[in-house]
């Protein structure tokens, strides 16, 4: 041991005399018989920031666990509501849509909707008026007022006498797919464009649940 204490002494000495390609020989020595350095205090691991590596963040929308709102504050909702709505034509929410210009100056129908657009609307404050069709009973026009997700339940009220009527969510998809599925009106006190509609859901939903939606509106 001794020996090769003596025998690496020597060497250094000889390579410290020498030019820096001698600096450069102590580095490689030193490195063999020392080894790499340990990862201590002062070792960065690669991270996005040092490596330069940006990863994409994803904008995470959410809708409200729930919404409510009160139509008793929305005259301009009410007022195509004082004449019941033509149900009987195959036209149905559109020929809604049509016939209300008499009684309302901005409204628009809305094209390839889900249910959670029509709670995006809700939670936005507009009310999404549909078409449903019970069991029993001829189809109805009625806006929807409410959704909760804890109940799992979705609210339709009569915009004249405020009566609302509760059904699942499971229900009120089945309702909606036989009267005009897909489909709903939203009268407001501006007029609302395509894009207004489309930002405004940008803020609940992902761009890929809204963007087959059509838009009709004056």
């Amino acid at each position: 041991m001794k020996r090769r204490k003596f025998y690496f002494r020597n060497v250094l000495k000889t390579l410290l005399k020498g030019s820096a390609y001698s600096f450069i020989l102590i580095f490689v020595f030193l490195t063999i018989n020392c080894g790499p350095a340990t990862k201590g205090q002062y070792y960065i691991p690669e991270t996005e920031a040092t490596t330069g590596k940006k990863t994409e963040m994803r904008n995470e929308v959410k809708l409200p666990k729930a919404v409510s709102l009160n139509l008793a504050q929305m005259p301009y909702v009410r007022n195509a509501f004082k004449q019941p709505p033509r149900v009987n034509s195959i036209g149905g929410i559109d020929d809604f849509y049509v016939t209300t210009q008499k009684t309302v100056m901005h409204s628009a129908v809305i094209t390839n909707c889900s249910s959670d657009i029509l709670k995006a609307f809700l939670a936005k404050g507009w009310t999404p008026i549909v078409m449903i069709k019970l069991q029993t009973q001829t189809a109805e026009i009625i806006p929807v007022s409410d959704y909760n997700d804890n109940s799992n339940q979705i609210s339709l009220q009569n915009p004249v006498n405020l009566s609302k009527r509760r059904f699942s969510y499971k229900d009120f998809e089945t309702y909606w797919s036989k009267g005009s599925k897909n489909k709903c009106v939203l009268i407001t006190p501006q007029q609302l464009t395509e894009r207004d509609i489309r930002n405004a859901l940008a803020k609940y939903l992902s761009k890929d649940a809204f963007e087959q939606i059509s838009v009709r509106s004056r």
